[in-house]
């Protein structure tokens, strides 16, 4: 068994360490370690069954022993689980399940207001629902509060009470929604801010590694006070619109579109005057003042153009194509895929195809077009990032398409006439899609993901 046992720590230190680098997803880290704990569980199964003797199984099938004459026959009392320190009577008891303890309400700190103001009589929340089990989770937990203090000082200084809680877990969430939180009884929760790890179905993850799902959420009973919710969690951007939904269509639902990086999360709560989407923006914005809560983004209603398009007229120019890039290739079943190397020790995939064109005086024209990913739109990425991988002159534009969630995709796509493109021209277009498209990839989400 211990072989087994060092083998599957290896494996998940293997797998902290990939997850860690932004190179698995939370889901993907989440359903590795599944099968790597059920790999290490049958192989121990299979071992002790080879090592059984005959004697130890054929106890198994024998008759249960008997006590002695005149013992006793009624079961040892179980004990009574005991409540760890912290759990006292002097309230803030979270909560105490058969299983053992789900989180530690002494870590919970409420800061009063130090004036009164338009956040009177309601609160803020800091919840990180963080796993308490995990080192680079705890990292993660310390570097974002070393930047909410400001956020605290001026929330307080304008009437607000702050709670921040850095063990939260799903009831958590749902009693901070409801407007029963622990620390802000009878107090509106007009703002919350949840830290955590998203998967990709939108879902939220707690410190005990429970989820909290759109689903999960009695809608009637969601305070009508709230008016921002912002998930700290990759993913659920692109569901803004199916959690407000779930939380009864009033609050401004704030969350990562794709996968960002701990250094983008934290500059997120991090004070800067070049930014107008940031934590102290949408504070200022929302809890500061009486703004009108803004309309979340249309879904995008044309599909990407790949989806539309043919490789036909480009596969036997695809290899010299490659070649000046420097790049990878494949073929899919209507484009083709570029894997262009950048200068900065980066890639990024390009989707190269044709299209007929429908615009004016070009009707009917074929045209060679290329295509990159950059990451879903939500209510944090900001129009000027949009706008800056486009000032310089070029064939390349930035367009929204229809995703595969809630909001839409943003893509670089370049487009020019194919009778006269060259093989250079082709490489050229290309390398300026993948450029720019990993240049706003890296300054919305901070990863490289393309």
């Amino acid at each position: 068994m211990a072989d087994h046992d060092e083998a599957l720590r290896a494996e998940l230190a293997r797998l902290d360490a990939e997850h860690s680098a932004g190179r698995l997803t939370t889901y993907e880290f989440n359903r590795a370690r599944r099968a790597a704990r059920e790999q290490a569980r049958a192989a121990s199964a299979k071992r002790a069954e080879t090592d059984a003797s005959p004697a130890s199984a054929e106890t198994a099938f024998s008759e249960p022993l008997r006590p002695a004459e005149g013992a006793e026959t009624q079961p040892a009392p179980v004990p009574a689980a005991e409540a760890p320190r912290g759990w006292g009577d002097g309230g803030g008891t979270k909560h105490w399940e058969k299983r053992g303890r789900v989180d530690d309400p002494s870590v919970r700190i409420v800061h009063q207001p130090t004036a009164p103001g338009i956040g009177t009589g309601k609160a803020f929340l800091f919840v990180f629902g963080l796993r308490t089990v995990r080192d680079i989770d705890q990292k993660m937990l310390a570097r974002e509060l070393e930047q909410i203090d400001d956020d605290i000082a001026v929330l307080r200084a304008n009437g607000y009470t702050v709670v921040v809680d850095s063990q939260g877990s799903k009831q958590d969430f749902l009693d901070a929604i409801y407007g029963q939180a622990e620390g802000a009884p009878g107090l509106v929760p007009a703002g919350i801010y949840w830290s955590a790890h998203g998967h990709d179905d939108g879902s939220i993850e707690c410190c005990d590694g429970a989820r909290v799902a759109p689903s999960d959420v009695e809608t009637a009973r969601v305070s009508p006070g709230l008016r921002l919710m912002v998930m700290g969690a990759c993913y659920t951007g692109a569901y803004a619109r199916t959690w407000r939904t779930a939380l009864g269509g009033h609050p401004l639902v704030v969350g990562w579109g794709r996968p960002v990086t701990i250094d983008r999360a934290v500059e997120f709560l991090q004070s800067n005057s070049n930014t107008e989407n940031d934590l102290d923006d949408l504070i200022e914005r929302y809890l500061l003042a009486d703004n009108p809560i803004a309309p979340l983004p249309e879904q995008g209603v044309q599909p990407a153009a790949h989806l539309l398009g043919s490789k036909v007229d480009l596969v036997e120019r695809l290899p010299r194509i490659a070649e000046l890039l420097g790049a990878r290739y494949r073929e899919q079943e209507r484009w083709l895929e570029l894997r262009v190397p950048l200068p900065t020790g980066r890639e990024h995939t390009v989707r190269l195809f044709t299209l007929i064109a429908q615009r004016e005086f070009l009707e009917g024209r074929l045209l060679v077009a290329t295509e990159s990913d950059v990451g879903e739109l939500s209510a944090l990425v900001e129009i000027p990032a949009l706008l800056q991988g486009i000032a310089a002159p070029g064939f390349v534009r930035v367009t929204l398409v229809k995703g595969r969630a809630d909001l839409p995709d943003i893509v670089a796509q370049a487009l020019l006439p194919h009778a006269h493109a060259s093989d250079i021209d082709i490489a050229a277009v290309a390398y300026q899609t993948a450029e720019v498209a990993d240049d706003l990839e890296r300054r919305i989400f901070g990863g490289d993901r393309g």
